[in-house]
C-alpha cells in the first residue's frame, strides 16, 4: 500500500467491477484462488489510488487489464489423486 490515506477512498464502480470479474472466475473454478484473490486485491488498491489522486485514471484501467488477464492465465490447481 503505497498511500495509506488513499484506503479512505471508495472504490470507483469501474475497477470494483473489475475485481467482481476477477472474484467470479475464482469462485467458479476457472483461475487459481490465490492468483485470483491477489490480483483483485491489486485492482481495489489502483482503483483507490485513482480516485484519491496518487495515480492516473489511465494507469489504473491498465493495471485492472492486466490483473484480469493475468489472472484468466493461471488455472486452479488441482489435488493430485
Amino acid at each position: 500500500m503505497c498511500c495509506p490515506s488513499a484506503r479512505l477512498h471508495a472504490v470507483p464502480a469501474e475497477y470494483a467491477a473489475a475485481a467482481d470479474r476477477i472474484q467470479a472466475l475464482w469462485e467458479s473454478g476457472r483461475v487459481c484462488p490465490l492468483v485470483g484473490r491477489g490480483l483483485q486485491a491489486r485492482v481495489v488498491e489502483a482503483g483507490r489510488l485513482a480516485a484519491a489522486g496518487h495515480l492516473l485514471p489511465d494507469d489504473a484501467r491498465r493495471v485492472a487489464l492486466e490483473a484480469e488477464n493475468v489472472a484468466a492465465a493461471f488455472g486452479p490447481l488441482r489435488r493430485a489423486s
